[in-house]
């Protein structure tokens, strides 16, 4: 499974996940966009981890090892940068999400024209 949407509409995904209401919650308080890179918890709930990180982007970009959670979903908070699943391409900007469920090909932080630099989080659920 993969959605590709905006912030505003990820309410409208609240019955895929009991988890997902806590992903909203921090972003709502804009926590990663206050914290530095690291890997965090939510404080309601445990189960939901994030991780901030700052890179440049390349042409070849970074494959991804796969998360041992069920779902996995991306935000790029500063820059741009593309993320690839099973081949299928993703502009991944300020104001977008990507969630993916199971999937095994990831390649996140492609440059789409110029290395440019991106802060990112990605919640694990």
């Amino acid at each position: 499974m993969i959605i590709f949407d905006t912030l505003d509409n990820m309410e409208l995904y609240l019955k895929i996940s009991d988890k997902f209401i806590h992903v909203i919650t921090v972003m709502d308080r804009s926590l990663p966009y206050d914290q530095g890179v690291g890997k965090y918890k939510c404080p309601e709930c445990e189960e939901v981890a994030y991780e901030i990180s700052a890179y440049p982007t390349t042409d070849k970009g970074r494959v991804e090892i796969p998360s041992e959670k069920e779902f996995s979903l991306e935000i790029v908070l500063e820059g741009e940068a593309v993320t690839s699943i099973n081949g299928s391409v993703f502009v991944m900007s300020p104001g977008r999400f990507l969630l993916s469920s199971n999937e095994k090909d990831i390649k996140r932080g492609i440059t789409r024209n110029i290395d440019k630099s991106v802060k990112s989080v990605i919640f694990r659920f």
